[in-house]
């Protein structure tokens, strides 16, 4: 590996490390430094001699921008959408994925994967402290992370204080949660150094108990009985351990969080505020997906609003059947190479077999998510999911 190659892979950590723990710069316009970096790709690019190399990311994303582009054309000129420029920034934004994908496909595999070992851990760390902090609010900590990340106040209740994280939302740092909880567990069934590692498990889904994402945490628990089923065989005593920690923080410490309790309750009865409002908007959205159904109306944020709360809902909406079927082949399809590919990544070994079984579980989080919270559209938690089923699909491709 040259220092030319060395940088692209530094380059690509910070880029994660923006994304994940840098908030939106105050200009007003929604710029982040992870969207800053992102164009530095462009001429970066032409420093390693350029070559489009094909790949299943590739040409899937190639044709997201295609189907994007023509459900907005079709919306201005069919459908009498009102231009605006929001619609275009938006198509510029879709754009970053690609950037990070072509980018990472220079990458040396190992050395990334390797780097994004010790992101993962010290990360969890930080997360932890932050997390912390947070909710008993040592030293205004809470005040000042919502100064900084969050657009809202989120604080006025304090008898349902939620945690916000870096992320300015509490159910997308639970989702920013359980990147590093999934890859801490596939990092226990697959290498060493077990009693750091639940430590640090314990300590995160105890975090994860304060953001109060009742979907999130059935997510979570969703990604452990898989992990069970892909790892309990081989390591049945390793299993039990960590799913007794698992269930043990759970049910111990879940009284305390009563925005959970209520939830899980009112959902049951029925009664859930929350859910009747999101049941409209995906009533609203769903009507106008029906008037064009295959390619959608494009964003259209003249006329339609960017508040859906449920992201399946709003891809259909915006780029009807062509477009959503695009973009859940992108971020599903990894699941499927991972079944047919497993043997072979189990045979990497190493960081890159960490990544690849955390990539595959993930899959399971990014269906519930878009439910009620947005992922391919959102800022904070496509990025660093890219990079991963990017560096794993480069790599079995080298090793056919």
């Amino acid at each position: 590996m040259n220092k030319k190659e060395g940088a692209i892979e530094w380059f690509v950590l910070l880029l994660v490390v923006s994304s994940v723990f840098f908030p939106t710069i105050p200009l007003g316009i929604g710029l982040r430094l992870d969207d800053l970096l992102s164009l530095l790709i462009i001429p970066l690019l032409f420093l390693v001699k350029p070559k489009f190399r094909s790949s299943r990311l590739n040409y899937t994303y190639l044709f997201i921008l295609f189907s994007v582009t023509l459900s907005i054309i079709y919306g201005y000129i069919v459908l009498n959408v009102p231009p605006t420029i929001r619609d275009f920034n938006e198509l510029v934004r879709l754009i970053k994925p690609f950037l990070i994908i072509l980018v990472v496909d220079y990458c040396n595999s190992h050395f990334l994967a390797r780097l994004l070992d010790k992101f993962f851990k010290l990360g969890a760390v930080a997360l932890i402290l932050f997390g912390l902090f947070e909710y008993f609010n040592v030293f205004g900590f809470r005040n000042i992370l919502s100064e900084i990340y969050s657009t809202t106040d989120r604080f006025s209740d304090i008898t349902r204080k939620r945690i916000v994280l870096t992320t300015g939302d509490p159910n997308v740092s639970a989702g920013l949660l359980l990147y590093f909880l999934t890859y801490l567990t596939q990092s226990l069934f697959l290498k060493k150094r077990i009693s750091i590692k639940l430590i640090l498990l314990f300590f995160l889904l105890v975090v994860l108990l304060m953001t109060s994402s009742r979907t999130l945490l059935i997510v979570f628990i969703l990604i452990m009985f898989a992990s069970l089923l892909f790892h309990g065989r081989r390591k049945k005593m390793l299993s039990i351990v960590i799913l007794s920690v698992s269930v043990f923080t759970i049910a111990v410490l879940i009284q305390f969080f009563d925005y959970l309790t209520v939830g899980f309750s009112t959902f049951q009865s029925g009664e859930n505020t929350s859910m009747l409002i999101r049941y409209l908007r995906w009533k609203e959205a769903f009507e106008l997906f029906l008037k064009s159904p295959i390619l959608g109306w494009g964003p259209a944020k003249s006329i339609h609003t960017t508040i859906v709360d449920g992201e399946h809902f709003m891809l259909l909406r915006r780029y009807g059947l062509l477009g959503y079927g695009a973009i859940m082949s992108l971020l599903l399809g990894y699941g499927v190479v991972f079944i047919r590919k497993i043997k072979k990544i189990s045979s990497i070994g190493g960081n890159v077999e960490v990544l690849g079984f955390t990539s595959a579980l993930l899959c399971i989080m990014i269906v519930v998510i878009m439910i009620t919270n947005n992922f391919f559209s959102g800022y904070q938690l496509m990025p660093l999911f890219i990079v991963m089923i990017t560096l794993v699909e480069k790599e079995l491709r080298q090793n056919i």
